[in-house]
């Protein structure tokens, strides 16, 4: 339901007459909403990048070694994918399609690293500091809208696999170079993220 929200208002702000700050307000405010509204609910898993990320940090060693880990993850995935196609569906088709360009690739990966990189520092944050968790929503929330401000909407900013399977399905083409450069920032975040499961802590 998160996603889906998510991509409808990507879709909206998309067709609304808004410049590309205001896009990026849009966005950044509404991913905000969703985690403080669903977010103890869901673990605010919104993006399939960012739940391969969370669960490796999770289960530490074992993560992906086990059915509870593959199927928590799997299940975060196949929902996320089906709530961008459902986000999308809600909106009617756009007379223009747009392009995700090759050159938008090195800025993908640069931009998808450091949002993964705040959600991971965030979520751990939020494990140590009651102070921090409050804050989760609004701190991720700026930093989508800053990185969609920055990297566009067309060229790259997309930072979502869920959301560039959504964008295919709603006339843009391109989506695999896009998804190519979220796995390439999942794979340098990885290593990172090894540490021992927070019940062995």
């Amino acid at each position: 339901m998160g996603t889906a929200v998510l991509a409808f208002t990507i879709s909206r702000v998309g067709l609304a007459d808004l410049n590309g700050f205001e896009q990026a307000l849009a966005i950044g405010l509404c991913l905000a909403m969703l985690i403080h509204v669903i977010g103890r609910l869901s673990g605010a898993h919104f993006n399939p990048a960012a739940t391969v990320l969370i669960t490796q940090q999770r289960f530490g060693q074992a993560a992906f070694r086990s059915r509870e880990s593959w199927l928590e993850a799997s299940s975060h995935i196949v929902a996320q994918i089906i709530g961008a196609l459902i986000g999308f569906a809600l909106i009617p088709e756009q007379d223009t399609s747009s392009e995700f360009a090759l050159d938008g690739l090195i800025a993908e990966a640069v931009f998808s690293l450091a949002l993964y990189g705040l959600i991971l520092r965030w979520s751990d944050e939020g494990r140590i500091c009651p102070f921090a968790q409050p804050l989760s929503g609004l701190v991720i929330g700026a930093g989508l809208g800053f990185l969609a401000f920055i990297g566009g909407l067309t060229q790259s900013g997309i930072y979502n696999p869920a959301i560039a399977i959504g964008l295919s399905t709603h006339g843009m083409s391109g989506v695999v170079l896009a998804i190519v450069g979220e796995i390439v920032a999942v794979a340098i975040l990885l290593p990172f993220t090894f540490r021992k499961p927070a019940s062995a802590d």
